[in-house]
């Protein structure tokens, strides 16, 4: 959850950059509104905020999970729901979750014919980020799960969870409760799998914690040669400073990590590869020059540069863009902009070709006033859309 202060900036827009030399640059089809829609199943209902959304295809269906809510940030009516379509038009219900607390980060994992759930409780303060902890379910029949669990650790979010040659990987993290603290503590980013799907532990028990500082929102791909790359999503400053990192580690040894810090920030990141190379679609800052480090070293101390920067990232608009990461030098560049602006950005891909990538998303209305994003967080109404990234 982020502070709502809305400080609004007035600065230039910058532009997505150019495609790196001799990279194929993609082409963005129309959106199309997925939530709400006429073909959702009646057990289905649209409470204006609509977010959070993971896809994944099998056997010729695509299942999707998304929260909705009254409005983005923590609200005792959030409720997850779980649908799937063959044609992405007429859905089936799968299920639906409530708590009477916030419900978000829920991730979709089919594996060995079973399709589970796994996805984060949190608080109902809407003033408060309040971890509760990680469920886990398994699908019975549509409709019909596992009485869901608790996995993990007390204070644990999932973020990404996926197979890499038959075998389910996770990452995620412990101590966002503190972000808001003065001084807050580090989080710690876990690299975990499992032989169940419900008793995750560390791929290396040497090294559990494969990062420990400000990432919390982290995911992750494997390269051809088995090597991974990563990026995740900082609010306050750590060792490698304010912004997003980017690690890699050697084929073999995924549990090493080598990071590089960077200005900007990379919200809600999704990584994908195209022909090799790899790419992360994530939350971009328009103004500032895109950055997130403010640089204000006149400010006395940390929390009052986390105070004024977090202030300014809340009141300026925002765009939802994807980024070419190089390996090896663990730098990125915006490639593109997908649709999307005020309250916007927490994508899910599924390679289609070799040359063309269905995209989920969402984002405040196209039609709407380009709000800041802590604006458009409280009020406004978000849809779930489908794209096609194209690379020729």
């Amino acid at each position: 959850m982020r502070r709502l202060v809305g400080v609004l900036v007035a600065m230039f827009l910058i532009a997505p950059g150019a495609a790196v030399a001799g990279q194929p640059k993609p082409v963005v089809a129309p959106p199309i509104t997925v939530v709400p829609s006429d073909g959702l199943p009646p057990q289905v209902v649209d409470n204006r905020s609509n977010n959070n959304v993971h896809v994944i295809r099998h056997a010729g269906r695509i299942y999707m999970v998304f929260r909705t809510a009254k409005w983005h940030i923590a609200s005792e009516d959030a409720r997850l729901y779980v649908v799937s379509s063959r044609d992405q038009v007429h859905w089936r219900f799968e299920g639906a979750f409530q708590y009477g607390r916030d419900l978000r980060e829920a991730r979709l994992m089919w594996w060995r014919g079973r399709l589970y759930l796994y996805f984060a409780l949190l608080g109902a303060n809407p003033a408060a980020f309040e971890p509760g902890g990680t469920m886990a379910t398994r699908e019975l029949a549509p409709g019909r799960w596992t009485p869901p669990r608790r996995i993990l650790f007390d204070d644990f979010i999932p973020w990404a969870v996926k197979l890499h040659r038959g075998a389910p990987y996770m990452l995620g993290y412990t101590g966002g409760g503190g972000t808001f603290t003065p001084k807050p503590p580090d989080k710690k980013v876990f690299w975990l799998t499992t032989s169940d799907g419900f008793h995750w532990r560390p791929v290396d028990p040497a090294r559990p914690v494969v990062y420990k500082g400000q990432c919390g929102e982290t995911d992750f791909l494997f390269r051809a040669d088995g090597s991974l790359v990563t990026a995740c999503q900082t609010e306050n400053n750590d060792r490698l400073g304010w912004g997003a990192k980017v690690c890699t580690a050697p084929p073999g040894h995924s549990s090493r990590w080598t990071c590089r810090g960077d200005t900007r920030r990379l919200d809600s990141p999704f990584l994908f590869q195209h022909r090799g190379a790899v790419y992360v679609i994530a939350r971009r800052q328009p103004f500032f020059n895109g950055d997130y480090d403010l640089h204000y070293d006149w400010l006395p101390n940390r929390d009052a540069k986390f105070a004024l920067y977090d202030a300014s990232y809340a009141g300026t608009p925002k765009r939802c863009a994807v980024w070419r990461i190089d390996p090896r030098s663990r730098k990125f560049e915006p490639v593109i902009d997908i649709p999307g602006h005020g309250d916007t950005c927490y994508p899910a891909v599924i390679p289609l070709s070799p040359d063309r990538y269905l995209v989920y998303n969402y984002t405040s209305p196209l039609n709407y006033p380009d709000e800041p994003w802590g604006t458009a967080l409280l009020h406004g109404p978000t849809l779930i859309y489908r794209t096609i990234l194209t690379f020729r």
